[in-house]
């Protein structure tokens, strides 16, 4: 029987001299268990669902498709969640697509080999995220950066709620190692600008300026109705920049040459 839902885990591995970075996508849906994996060539569905399995703070790999060959164990270090739910009060909501952070930035232990070369993960960084719900939003932005002190992570989305109501949602997060920063739809932040190199969004004294280079990206699967029919695209070597400014006072700059980004704005 259908349940016409999908539950995704998004995980994402940089290598420790961030040469290489990739990402899998675990999920279920309508069609049963889903592996994708994208590098920063290529995205892939994975026969083998089996090929990637977590254990606890293990992961193992043992992919051979394709063009694409990853062996080996990576170890996650300790964990560092947001101090909040994500969603906020619409945690309480019946919403299409309910996100989750379990953890913005953590380290890596480990060395893969990747078509045949040794990469090391060794103090790496990782990244990790989850979404359920029946479907991906219609128009939404999503924009990750996982850098050795600070990590962002965005989300813009055209949102409905009860059958009537559509409104645009904002999620941004940045997490530094001993402070947070949360401008979201619920705490008053507002979207001031959109387009496909720059967007703003603005709470009160704080503003996120974000600079990106928007180039497409790879197809991947994602849910319709908990049908995993439709094709969105990420790119996950995406050169970006971002502010965190307080009036006109810079608190945070980034420059990040490995982003990862989803346009479907």
């Amino acid at each position: 029987m259908k349940r016409n839902r999908f539950f995704g885990k998004y995980y994402k591995f940089i290598s420790d001299d961030s040469s290489f970075s990739f990402a899998v996508i675990i999920s279920t849906a309508n069609e049963g268990d889903m592996l994708q994996v994208i590098t920063s060539h290529k995205a892939f569905l994975i026969n083998n669902t089996k090929s990637v399995e977590v254990k606890g703070s293990i992961i193992t790999f043992d992919i051979n498709q394709d063009d694409l060959v990853i062996k080996g164990e990576l170890t996650l270090g300790e964990l560092h969640p947001l101090k909040k739910k994500v969603m906020g009060p619409f945690t309480y909501l019946p919403m299409e697509c309910r996100h989750e952070i379990y953890s913005m930035y953590h380290e890596l232990k480990g060395t893969l080999l990747i078509n045949g070369k040794e990469v090391y993960f060794n103090k790496g960084r990782g990244y990790i995220e989850g979404d359920s719900g029946t479907n991906f939003p219609k128009k939404y932005v999503w924009y990750n950066s996982v850098t050795e002190d600070i990590t962002a992570t965005f989300a813009l989305a055209s949102i409905p709620l009860f059958g009537f109501i559509h409104f645009t949602g904002i999620l941004c997060f940045i997490k530094t190692k001993d402070k947070e920063y949360r401008l979201c739809t619920y705490n008053g932040a507002k979207l001031k600008k959109i387009s496909e190199d720059e967007i703003i969004i603005k709470k009160g004294k704080y503003s996120f300026v974000l600079n990106i280079k928007n180039e497409g990206g790879h197809l991947l699967k994602a849910p319709v109705k908990g049908d995993m029919v439709r094709y969105i695209k990420e790119n996950l070597n995406v050169p970006t920049s971002f502010r965190l400014l307080k009036k006109d006072e810079t608190l945070i700059e980034v420059n990040d040459p490995i982003s990862s980004l989803e346009y479907m704005w």
